[in-house]
Order: structure tokens, then C-alpha cells, then sequence
């Protein structure tokens, strides 16, 4: 899966099993939904610009440095490889006036996300009446922590700007596969091969399982919808206390909460006696150096998990909690294997069994961790950047939800994204206020702070 030279001026290299999920999955969902593609990643950010004369003329040069030191992020995509053009500064100019929009029509990102998207190069917005900026990129180039990341060398290109670059070298700098950095290396062997289907079939045995009520299927699909809630400070604070008090983490504690609610409210039609889910992991930490912070990448990996039902609450933090702390240093082979895994996703998906199946109806959870881990509040001197609010979603065109957890200016957050025909909004708000119940009585009540 290395980059390889296609033409003087084009690199390609073959998609990994999740890059090419998403590709597959775009494709099907843009051809059935005029052109709207589902997992399409946003990321909006609310910032603050201080003694910076010309803000526009900043982010621009930001987006175009961005691209010289991380060229991925300027990948386009096709199904079985992505494409590097490579550029002269001329050329890249010409990039910029594609993807460096300047919104001067939105009131603010909840405006633009109601426009109809069309998938194109990944593309950043300007919004001078709400000081946001947004970024439209396809999950074949980016995951969520790597969106993070973008937005740390972003603001560190607008304080910090290169006035020496000169393109024309980038294709040196593109990163490789995740495949290629913790997989078997070599051709796929026959045994391989076997284990990657053995896990699909194994995730796979498990479905349908429990979810949500839902019109999907019966209905065409509406608008996506990214639905926030933000925790108080001393909420946040209570369950980050209590759940260090028992020893588990805050995803851990979030995602049984999920369960939970899931289970009381589950579609009876579903089978409500099996959770199955891939939990994701980020693997950055255990790649080497320059690839461990890699923005412009899809460096994290799936792995499947299942939950019979019934259980407490208590009975299923114990089983997240280890899944969670000891999946990936307690079966190394797994992480060698998960290529093989996603590639036998990724040909699964390809099958008429997975395209007549039951869409799934609960939402695939997403922790992100702690956002300041990569994401600073402020940059350059006298703060000329303050960063106020960071917030990631996906487009949802058909049935599954997304749900992204994740903490930032000591707050404790959640972004539903799902799609408008399938659910109501005021049941995902009701979803989320009670899991915030669960979380406050499970942890902070049964917990002696």
C-alpha cells in the first residue's frame, strides 16, 4: 500500500479495509441520495482573533501550509486508492480559491450544515459573522482524533506562518496505510485471510442486535442532524471524580450508560438481547514518530465487541472497563490482525447478504478522549488565537447514528448526529438527558466525593 508514482505529477497508493469501508459506503449513499455521502466528517471550531490584521489572508495561508506539511489532508479519494496531485505554487493557489471558502451568507456552522453537501476535496469555511471555521472532509482521509490534530498545526500555521514554502516536494511527506505500519508485512497469507473473516463472521453472527426505534427503510432519507449537549463544570467535574473513585474511565462509564438507556427503550422488533458494537480505538501512541500525529490519516482501529443482555450497570462497566484498559496489550495479534479484519469488512460490505441486512439503529459510540491533549485553548503570543469551542460529527444519510463523547474546557460533551427521517430530534434529546441521569446516579450518587 505504498505511494507510489502514477504519472509525473500523480501518487497513488491502495486504500486500507476502513478507508475503503468508507469510500464504499459514500459511493452507495451519494448514488441513492444525490450526491450526499454518509460518515462525511465536520469538524467546527469557534474562535477568537486577537492583533492579527488580516484574518482572512492568515487562514488562507494557514490551509495552504497545513497542506506542505500534511499533504493528506489534499488527498482525493477513489474506490480502491487515493490520489495525491502534486502542485506548483500556481497550481496550489488555485486549490486554495477551491477549498478556502469564505462564508459571508451563514449566520453561523448550524446554518451552512443545513446546505446540501456534495462530497469534494476536503474543504474549509470561513464564517466572519460567527467567527467558526469549518471543515468538510471525507473519513477516508480523517478520523476524529486525527481532526483534532488538524486543528492544532492549523492554528500553529496561522500564528506561526512558513513564508518560505515552495510546493512541488510534498508527495514526500504523504503517510502510509495503518495497514503498512502495524500490520503483517508482505502479501496477505492465506491464514491471515481466514482470521480477518473468522472476526467479520464472528461481529457479523451477532447482528441484528438491540436498537433504537426507527423509521429507516420505510421512509426516504431527510436532512442529518448533529445534536450537542454540553455538561456544567461541576457536573463534569463530579463524574470525572467519581469515576477515578471506581477505578474505571469516563468513556467506560459513558458507554454503559448508553447501553443502559438503549436497553430501556429499544425497538422490541430488535433483538434485545445482544449489544454488539466495534469499539474503536486510536492507535497513534504506538506508531512511531512523525505518524503519531499524523492529522490527515485513518489511524485507529475497530474491533468488535458483544454484550449479552440483560446486564446492570454495574455488570457492564466491569466488562467495558477491562475491554477498554486491556483489549489491545492483551491480544497484540488482534492489532496485527485488524487488517485483515477490516479488509474482510470491507469485502463483506460488497455482498448482497450485507446490502439487503437491517441497517443498524443504535448509534456507534465515539470516545475522543480529552480534546486538550492535542488541541490547545489558545496560540501565539498575547493569544492571538483563543479557541472556544471545538465540535465533531458526521453526516448520517442513512439509519446508523453516530454518537461522539468527549471533554473540552473542562466540560463533559455528546453530538448525536443521525438522520431526521429516521428519528425525532426531541427522542435523541431525551436519549442524551437520560443518559445524563444515569451517569449522575450511577457515578456521582453511588460515589463519596
Amino acid at each position: 500500500m505504498e505511494w507510489k508514482q502514477a504519472s509525473p505529477m500523480r501518487w497513488e497508493r491502495a486504500t486500507s479495509g476502513m478507508e475503503e469501508y468508507f469510500i464504499f459506503t459514500g459511493n452507495i449513499t451519494a448514488a441513492l441520495y444525490d450526491g450526499r455521502q454518509q460518515y462525511t466528517v465536520i469538524s467546527t471550531v469557534k474562535a477568537e482573533f486577537n492583533n492579527i490584521p488580516d484574518v482572512e489572508s492568515a487562514l488562507r495561508h494557514a490551509w495552504k501550509q497545513v497542506r506542505y506539511e500534511e499533504p493528506d489532508i489534499a488527498t482525493t479519494v477513489e474506490l480502491g486508492k487515493k490520489i495525491f496531485e502534486v502542485l506548483d505554487d500556481a497550481g496550489v493557489e488555485k486549490w486554495a480559491d477551491q477549498t478556502f471558502i469564505i462564508d459571508r451568507d451563514n449566520r453561523d456552522a448550524d446554518a451552512l450544515h443545513k446546505n446540501p453537501r456534495r462530497m469534494k476535496p476536503s474543504t474549509l469555511y470561513y464564517l466572519p459573522k460567527s467567527s467558526e471555521l469549518v471543515l468538510h472532509a471525507h473519513h477516508a482521509t480523517v478520523d476524529g482524533v486525527g481532526m483534532v490534530v488538524f486543528w492544532d498545526r492549523f492554528f500553529r500555521a496561522v500564528t506561526s506562518p512558513n513564508r518560505e514554502i515552495s510546493f512541488g516536494q510534498e508527495h514526500a511527506r504523504l503517510v502510509p496505510a495503518i495497514d503498512d505500519l502495524i500490520g503483517p508485512q508482505g502479501p496477505p497469507t492465506p491464514e491471515g485471510i481466514e482470521v480477518g473473516k473468522a472476526m467479520v463472521m464472528d461481529y457479523v453472527g451477532n447482528l441484528p442486535a438491540i436498537g433504537f426505534p426507527s423509521r429507516v427503510g420505510k421512509v426516504p432519507a431527510g436532512e442529518s442532524i448533529h445534536m450537542e449537549k454540553v455538561f456544567a463544570e461541576e457536573t463534569t467535574s463530579a463524574i470525572v471524580k467519581g469515576c477515578k473513585a471506581k477505578g474505571i474511565s469516563v468513556t467506560t462509564a459513558v458507554h454503559a450508560a448508553y447501553i443502559t438507556i438503549l436497553s430501556k427503550y429499544a425497538d422490541p422488533e430488535t433483538n434485545t438481547t445482544k449489544y454488539t458494537t466495534p469499539c474503536e480505538f486510536n492507535i497513534r501512541g504506538r506508531l512511531p514518530a512523525p505518524y503519531n500525529m499524523a492529522a490527515a490519516s485513518q489511524y485507529y482501529i475497530p474491533l468488535p465487541f458483544s454484550l449479552d443482555l440483560p446486564a446492570t450497570f454495574p455488570q457492564m462497566v466491569a466488562i467495558l472497563n477491562k475491554y477498554y484498559r486491556t483489549t489491545i496489550d492483551a491480544h497484540p495479534d488482534w492489532v496485527e490482525n485488524q487488517g485483515y479484519f477490516t479488509r474482510a469488512l470491507e469485502q463483506f460490505v460488497k455482498t448482497p447478504e450485507y446490502r439487503t441486512a437491517p441497517i443498524p439503529t443504535d448509534g456507534l459510540v465515539s470516545s475522543l478522549g480529552i480534546v486538550e491533549k492535542h488541541l490547545q485553548r489558545s496560540y501565539g503570543e498575547g493569544d492571538a488565537v483563543v479557541v472556544r469551542d471545538w465540535k465533531l460529527s458526521c453526516d448520517c444519510v442513512l439509519g446508523m447514528t453516530g454518537f461522539h463523547v468527549y471533554t473540552f474546557r473542562d466540560k463533559l460533551r455528546f453530538v448525536f448526529q443521525f438522520n431526521e427521517a429516521y428519528q425525532e430530534p426531541k427522542d435523541i434529546r431525551f436519549y442524551m438527558e437520560e443518559i445524563e441521569r444515569v451517569l449522575t446516579e450511577e457515578i456521582i450518587g453511588t460515589t463519596n466525593l
